[in-house]
């Protein structure tokens, strides 16, 4: 990332640090490994965000690349053409496109959610106080090729179909959750706590849990 003429140094240098921060949270909680994950946060008609390939718990700014919000638009940061956007760029896009409301964007192959969903479970945010207060709704998603226009539209349009609770997070099958929030620290507080329903949902079904009881 390098500062930009038409942008708020301030600004553009605080979601850096924000960025920077929750890579470092991810890491520091086992949620991401090697170059997994992204995040990114909007800034006018551009989007901040990890740079594929780069290790998101070792992040500095200058991994950082600032790319055009619109999709019809290349994704390229012309003072970095050395550093190519996250290869879920398309995600990130279509989910600012489909909700203006929000700022941030998180991803992560969350361990314990790629387990639950290589078997077969899917979650019921309703079986904590903390999901249930904070994640009321848990959409899933099943498997589609990653970085794919199709996987991006389908993650945009569950955060859009207008049903109440809205949705903050989804699981996507053996591809860990997509959250979104006010800020960085807010989606990544809700992968925490989607990674947290996966485990104590697997542990449960460990010992005969067979989920919540219906009617």
């Amino acid at each position: 990332m390098t500062d930009d003429a038409t942008m708020d140094p301030t600004r553009l240098a605080a979601a850096a640090a924000a960025i920077v921060d929750g890579g470092r949270r991810l890491g520091s909680r086992g949620l991401i490994v090697a170059a997994e994950g992204n995040l990114s946060v909007r800034l006018g008609d551009r989007i901040l965000v990890t740079s594929s390939g780069r290790r998101k718990d070792e992040l500095t700014a200058d991994d950082l690349v600032l790319v055009p919000a619109d999709p019809a638009v290349r994704a390229v940061d012309a003072d970095r053409p050395d550093l190519q956007p996250s290869s879920d760029i398309r995600i990130h896009r279509a989910i600012y496109a489909a909700r203006p409301d929000i700022c941030a964007v998180a991803h992560a192959h969350l361990p314990s959610s790629l387990a639950l969903t290589l078997a077969g479970l899917v979650p019921d945010p309703a079986a904590l106080p903390e999901t249930a207060l904070f994640i009321p709704r848990l959409p899933y998603l099943p498997l589609m090729a990653m970085g794919s226009p199709e996987l991006a539209a389908a993650i945009a349009a569950v955060f859009a179909d207008g049903l109440e609770p809205s949705a903050v997070a989804v699981l996507l099958e053996r591809h860990g959750a997509v959250a979104i929030g006010s800020s960085v620290d807010a989606a990544v507080d809700r992968l925490e706590l989607v990674d947290l329903l996966c485990r104590v949902w697997r542990d449960a079904a460990g010992i005969g849990f067979r989920g919540l009881p219906t009617g």
